[in-house]
């Protein structure tokens, strides 16, 4: 697990001095993980100059100090976490919304060309049904005038013997 600076616990020392210019020179680089590290190792020579009491009260004061940085870190941290946490959220909702776009317009489409298909095969049965119609009432009516021309010719065959 990957640790801070803030959660090292610098010592007074400068024992750790090394450990947290290796961190820093990972994350921003050597050329500044050397400045932060002389004024950290100023800032520690500068403390053990002092006399005991002030120490203590220089060490409270800068602990305090740090607590606020954590808690700060902590709160940019959690605001970033859950921006990051709104905007995955929009992402799944907007991809739902795409896929089901999609599947609706493939039922659309798909129920589009059915509904063509069946539509056109009804109006070819209708038609086919309305020339057999058609063609059967033809029929009828050319038998008719065939009987009666006949009947005609039976009437003047008739009228002329």
């Amino acid at each position: 697990m990957e640790e801070t600076v803030l959660e090292m616990g610098v010592s007074l020392d400068g024992s750790d001095l090394d450990r947290v210019q290796k961190y820093l020179a990972q994350k921003v680089g050597s050329a500044k993980a050397d400045q932060v590290a002389d004024q950290l190792k100023n800032l520690i020579d500068k403390v053990k100059d002092l006399p005991d009491e002030e120490k203590k009260a220089y060490v409270q004061e800068f602990g305090g100090r740090l607590n606020t940085v954590k808690e700060a870190v902590k709160e940019k941290i959690a605001e970033k976490v859950q921006y990051a946490i709104t905007i995955n959220i929009i992402v799944q909702i907007l991809f739902y919304v795409i896929v089901g776009c999609l599947i609706l317009w493939a039922t659309v489409f798909i129920g589009r060309k059915l509904y063509k298909t069946l539509t056109a095969k009804d109006r070819k049965q209708a038609e086919k049904k309305k020339l057999k119609e058609e063609k059967k009432a033809k029929q009828k009516d050319e038998s008719k005038n065939t009987k009666k021309s006949k009947g005609e010719r039976d009437k003047s065959k008739t009228k002329q013997n």
